[in-house]
């Protein structure tokens, strides 16, 4: 097909990566994506896009016109094929129609759940080998009768997200766990003295740091619970929240009524998370829920000691917790503040601790959740799916 284009030479980490290289023929991939702004979810599909292609894969794009995915797969030099909207009305149903007619794609991804609905609909009565899921939310499904109607395969980012699929009515047959990944060879080392000096820390301040939406199911209320106790112990460390969202301005208010709000600081969206790790002495997830937390491989591949609940998938990441002789990270239940202050403090009175912990956590994220080993085993279910394994 025209459409598509050999990628840039060694634009992958799974370029070098001998178990993308299949000796088959190239499968031809639908990607849609219903979202407007980029997320975690969407920078996985990019790297499975990516990828993908790599490996000798057609892929092509169907994405919200007004998306930022769209955008950036377009100037990425993949085919794109923009719908109104979020798919879910006529005119989308027909512009995912006509390019689904177009490609004859052997795989159709949904990134999304929307993507279930609105290009299930519109595939019906095309001819496609294999209809394969993503499902990177570690929420119960409301209809799972559309992943039982479109999809042949649903992929989840973890076995917490699997288990979920399942309680929800997805049959097991039909569940994969594939887990996320990011590309190590991408990721640029921080500049520790940068970052402290524009936050304004002293060499004798301890940095603590967390990056998430300002949401409920991150936890925030309970770090900042925490740190009341933290601070009245070790009053020379500082909080750092990097992330906005609708919470903003009541978790302000709750670090003021705790009288910690000179010691935390909230820096909205940022894209200097790499400089942010390598500035903190500590990364704290205090997560309620998780599927597979981005946020959390980063902060392991940077070398940042590490704070985390067990919610939902952090355990595929960090291990189990009931590992005390190799453990990667400091880990408490989810929803217990006094537990989490006293990890972190902890923490932070254990060099020696986290040195070890800060070398085990990257040599794990670097054996199990990098994008090459993730294309390549989503590669397999696609296969599978269509009957090649």
């Amino acid at each position: 097909m025209g459409l598509f284009r050999r990628p840039p030479r060694g634009s992958s980490p799974s370029a070098r990566d001998p178990r993308s290289c299949n000796a088959d023929r190239p499968l031809t991939i639908a990607l849609v994506c219903t979202q407007r702004l980029w997320h975690g979810g969407e920078e996985q599909a990019a790297l499975l896009a990516r990828g993908l292609r790599q490996s000798g894969q057609r892929v092509a794009v169907l994405a919200r016109a007004d998306g930022q995915f769209v955008r950036r797969m377009a100037d990425e030099g993949f085919p794109v094929f923009p719908f109104h909207g979020n798919g879910r009305n006529p005119l989308a149903f027909l512009q995912i129609r006509a390019a689904l007619r177009r490609l004859q794609p052997d795989v159709l991804h949904y990134n999304d759940p929307h993507a279930v609905t609105a290009a299930g609909l519109a595939g019906i009565g095309l001819r496609m080998k294999a209809r394969v899921a993503a499902r990177h939310l570690y929420f119960p499904i409301r209809w799972a009768i559309r992943y039982r109607a479109f999809c042949d395969r649903v992929i989840c980012v973890s076995r917490p997200v699997a288990q979920v699929c399942q309680e929800s009515g997805i049959p097991p047959r039909m569940i994969r766990v594939v887990h996320g990944g990011i590309d190590p060879a991408a990721w640029r080392p921080g500049d520790r003295q940068r970052a402290r000096n524009a936050l304004n820390v002293r060499q004798d301040e301890h940095l603590i740091l967390t990056v998430a939406q300002l949401v409920t199911c991150k936890g925030h209320r309970d770090l900042l619970e925490a740190m009341q106790s933290i601070i009245a112990r070790r009053p020379e460390t500082r909080l750092v929240l990097a992330g906005d969202g609708p919470l903003r301005t009541s978790l302000e208010a709750q670090a003021s009524t705790l009288g910690i709000g000179s010691h935390v600081q909230f820096l909205g969206h940022r894209t200097d998370v790499p400089d942010l790790l390598a500035a903190a002495d500590l990364f704290i997830l205090p997560s309620l829920s998780e599927a597979l937390p981005v946020t959390l491989m980063e902060a392991m591949l940077a070398g940042c000691p590490i704070v985390t609940t067990t919610a939902g998938g952090v355990t595929d990441l960090v291990g189990d917790s009931a590992d005390t002789e190799t453990p990667v990270a400091w880990t408490v239940p989810p929803g217990k503040p006094h537990l989490l202050a006293a990890a972190i403090l902890d923490a932070l009175e254990n060099e020696a601790l986290r040195a070890e912990r800060v070398a085990r956590a990257r040599q794990r994220m670097l054996q199990h959740f990098t994008a090459s080993r993730m294309v390549h085993e989503t590669l397999g279910v696609y296969r599978e799916a269509i009957g090649l394994a």
